[in-house]
């Protein structure tokens, strides 16, 4: 005897303006807001480096050494208070030659550090000074901000305004009533600097080339942030 077997799937109803009904069979209208927020960072953060390489290891270390203690030297003279200069661990490796015997061609030692600045007008001129004391590594160049909890709660504002006034422009113009927000939901996103990833490897190189040519035609400017919040609201449709 053969049975036949019939499989249901219940699925909410959705029409292109957002209404469908609820899980409790009611009525409901979603509408979501988008709001981005452009905000001026109060300082930069900046991640270096010190790469030295040489035969004999001592030496080689001693170098790396010595060009760590002028740079961080320089930013004390600069006023970057000595909370915001933290160094790394220093990581020495040996690069082998393999041939008929395993020898030591050379040594390389590196060492890290990370500063902040707080006067961005500033930021330029301090790290070409740092580059022409003997930081050779430019790992990451990033713009923040202090105030981030304020801000957020703005955007978020800025956000549900955006999802009101775009449900009430919809239900408006097709005559569904709205009554109460049953349910709310939003995303946040971290701020985005202007400053991409692709510049980092070449950031070197440009300030050096740009030494003599003045502030005003610098490759590194001041990057705004972007603080972006997505806020969908849910309606009861009255009937």
């Amino acid at each position: 005897m053969k049975y036949l077997f019939l499989l249901v799937f219940l699925i909410p109803f959705q029409d292109c303006l957002g209404q469908y009904y609820g899980n409790t069979g009611q009525r409901v209208f979603s509408s979501s807001g988008d709001a981005i927020l452009r905000i001026q960072p109060d300082q930069v953060v900046l991640s270096l480096g010190v790469e030295s390489r040489g035969n004999a290891l001592v030496t080689t270390k001693n170098k790396n050494y010595e060009i760590m203690q002028e740079a961080i030297k320089f930013c004390r003279k600069e006023g970057v208070a000595e909370k915001y200069i933290q160094t790394d661990y220093i990581r020495i490796n040996p690069r082998y030659n393999y041939g008929n015997d395993v020898t030591i061609d050379y040594y390389t030692v590196v060492q890290s550090i990370s500063i902040i600045i707080e006067d961005l007008t500033n930021y330029e001129r301090i790290l070409t000074e740092l580059l022409n004391l003997g930081i050779n590594k430019v790992d990451n160049i990033e713009f923040r901000t202090t105030k981030i909890k304020e801000n957020r709660y703005k955007v978020r504002k800025m956000a549900i305004e955006a999802a009101k006034e775009k449900a009430k422009f919809l239900t408006e113009e097709v005559g569904i009533q709205l009554g109460e927000i049953i349910n709310i939901g939003e995303m946040v996103n971290n701020p985005v600097n202007s400053f991409s990833r692709s510049n980092y490897a070449n950031v070197s190189q440009n300030v050096v080339q740009n030494n003599n040519s003045g502030a005003e035609n610098g490759t590194l400017s001041i990057g705004m942030l972007s603080l972006k919040a997505t806020v969908t609201l849910t309606y009861n449709i009255l009937e």
